[in-house]
């Protein structure tokens, strides 16, 4: 995943610079900006950025522009900082990954949004962290009917869409283990009782079943004289003692 390439503390150090070159005070500064002295603090030692809505504002007070402060030139930031999106004439996965930390989510959302509308989706896993869960959920929804990876998706998306998908996955008989660790726990017990019940193996789900569902098939297992040899490394101890104490009583 691509890092962050904007560089807080040298962004830190050009506005201390232009600062102290017009005879400035960090207070004067927060006056000017409408920010407060602990903002400009934050912003001189690397901790914090700008708003971007403050960029073409601080620019303009040091007579400078937002390519200086920021150190390199980003046309994404630049039209963003003048809410001129709709001028840009195409957006890219990176260049907005590498300004999804400034955007405010507003922006982030209309420029996902165009990235949407491509005839072919991009892989927009570098953008992941940033975007609000519903979003998140609909590009699993897009890529799990691709037949991509998903376990990236399933990571912030939310435990029903991943359930949804899983259960999709599952009718079309596609393997789920990309997803088990991120399903709900009541999806995964559900699914292995309705499997154990209809005699299909439950296997592939015994690490990530709750021991009330284990327990449940095991007790299912023992009264219709079946094994249960593959239940026992996943069992909890009270199960196993009793077991132990039932062995013990038959013998």
């Amino acid at each position: 995943m691509t890092t962050f390439s904007f560089d807080m503390h040298r962004i830190g150090q050009t506005i201390a610079r232009l600062r102290r070159e017009r005879n400035m005070t960090q207070m004067a500064l927060a006056d000017e900006m409408g920010v407060s002295f602990q903002a400009v603090s934050n912003w001189e030692r690397g901790q914090s950025m700008p708003d971007i809505s403050k960029l073409p504002e601080l620019a303009d007070l040091f007579g400078t522009t937002i390519d200086e402060l920021l150190g390199r030139h980003s046309p994404l930031i630049q039209k963003a900082a003048e809410d001129k999106l709709d001028e840009l004439d195409e957006v890219s996965v990176e260049a907005l990954a590498e300004a999804a930390p400034l955007l405010p989510p507003c922006q982030l959302d209309e420029l996902t949004d165009k990235l949407l509308t491509l005839p072919n989706l991009p892989d927009m896993t570098e953008l992941l962290p940033f975007l609000p869960t519903g979003k998140v959920d609909e590009l699993l929804r897009q890529h799990a009917a691709d037949g991509e990876n998903l376990s990236d998706y399933a990571v912030f998306a939310s435990t029903a869409a991943v359930d949804e998908v899983a259960l999709g996955k599952l009718q079309a008989e596609e393997s789920l283990d990309e997803l088990l660790p991120f399903m709900s726990q009541k999806a995964i017990d559900d699914l292995a009782r309705t499997r154990e019940s209809s005699g299909q193996s439950t296997s592939f789900l015994l690490p990530f079943m709750s021991y009330a569902a284990l327990n449940d098939i095991t007790i299912a297992r023992l009264k219709a004289g079946k094994n249960i040899g593959d239940l026992l490394p996943f069992l909890n101890q009270d199960m196993l003692l009793k077991l132990f104490s039932a062995s013990s009583t038959n013998d």
